[in-house]
Formats: C-alpha cells, sequence, structure tokens
C-alpha cells in the first residue's frame, strides 16, 4: 500500500516527535484522550525545506505525530499509512502526493455548514545535536526519500527529551484542534490500543466541529 508515509524512508528519519510528558511508559501504555492539557503545546521545527514546521499552524485540525528510533523504521511506516488512511480512505493505493492530499472522511450528523476537522498524521524525524554540515545532508536525503510530503525534523533532541521514546518500537501522540496535548502511546499499539485511538480522535473531531 503507498500512502502519505509510503516513501518516507525512516531509516533516513532515524526517528520520532512529542510525546505527552517525560515520564517514560511501558510499551502500548495510553494516555487516556480525558486527560487534556491546558495550554496549546508550543511545537515549532523545521521540515526536510527548510522550512517552519509550527503545530499551532495545524489549528482546526486533529493532529497525529507518529515517531520511532531507527529500529522502528518499518513500524512507524506501516503505522503512519495506517492511521492516515483511516480518515482518508481515498488515499489507499494513491501515490505519495494524491495520499497527502486525500480528503478527510465526513462526520456524521454535524449541523449544515458545519465542516467536518481535518485528521493529519505527520512524521517528525529526531535527528539528534548534529553539526550544520550533517544536517544539511539529512535533510537532502529525506528531501530525496519524501520530495512533496513535509516531514518534521528535530536537531535538539526536544522530542525526546520532552517526551519520552520506547526505543524499537511506533510511538504515537495526539493533539486536539486547539493544539493540545490528548493522547499518546508509548510503544507499539496493540489491537484495544488502536481502537481507543481511533474512537478517541473521532470524539476530538466531533468536539471540535461543535
Amino acid at each position: 500500500m503507498t500512502t502519505t508515509f509510503g516513501r518516507i524512508s525512516f531509516a533516513l528519519l532515524i526517528g520520532a516527535v512529542v510525546a505527552g510528558s517525560a515520564a517514560t511508559q511501558p510499551p502500548g501504555a495510553v494516555m487516556p484522550a480525558g486527560q487534556a492539557d491546558p495550554q496549546p503545546v508550543p511545537l515549532v521545527l523545521s521540515d526536510q525545506f527548510d522550512q517552519k514546521t509550527d503545530l499551532a499552524a495545524h489549528r482546526g485540525a486533529v493532529v497525529i505525530l507518529v515517531y520511532g528510533d531507527r529500529k522502528g523504521t518499518d513500524a512507524c511506516r506501516a503505522l503512519g499509512a495506517q492511521l492516515h488512511v483511516c480518515w482518508h480512505p481515498d488515499a489507499k493505493g494513491q501515490p505519495p502526493a494524491k495520499a497527502h492530499a486525500a480528503p478527510v472522511v465526513g462526520l456524521d450528523g454535524l449541523q449544515p455548514g458545519r465542516e467536518s476537522p481535518d485528521v493529519r498524521v505527520v512524521p517528525v524525524a529526531c535527528c539528534g545535536k548534529v553539526p550544520g554540515p550533517v544536517r544539511g545532508a539529512i535533510r537532502g536525503q529525506i528531501a530525496k526519500g519524501s520530495p512533496e510530503v513535509p516531514v518534521w525534523l528535530d536537531f535538539g533532541d526536544a522530542m525526546k527529551t520532552a517526551f519520552g521514546l520506547t526505543p524499537g518500537e511506533p510511538n504515537v501522540v495526539v493533539f486536539d484542534a486547539a493544539g493540545r496535548l490528548r493522547m499518546k502511546v508509548n510503544g507499539a499499539p496493540d489491537q484495544a490500543a488502536l481502537d481507543r485511538l481511533v474512537k478517541a480522535v473521532q470524539g476530538l473531531r466531533y468536539e471540535a466541529a461543535k
């Protein structure tokens, strides 16, 4: 299946993103969606094209960040694709650019004129504190592997330090339409955790549509 994440080499991405508190959780641990931080998360990074990426620019949409270290490459790619297609079914089987632009599935029962909030699944690479020339090389590699779909880059270990990481496995963090942390899954989610995640995201979409 070729989706937004299909051509992004997570081996190049070298791991990760944001995820809740600094406390390390056991693999598969889930922070319930009802526990919202009071303030939006001020997450500002840059992408492989050296363009600023700001979580605040995605207000109005539910944002899912998928991350993991190098050993979690394949699992992160598969999970990112699965989540994107879950809310953008027309992305299935499409090349990256078309998959990225696929429309979000609508919500039932909305009042006339109310749009269904989007769900944006974003890869964020935690590249470590490397010298400028190395950063340029990493950007170039990622841009070659993903020339159309933005990949957020962390060159300061900000994400790992602030939010934790389960090595070798995919990790997920969810922000509501106001940019507040609402859910995280540290480590490979089992089916029950995925079901809770999907239900939680749908709830956040309805919350945003009120």
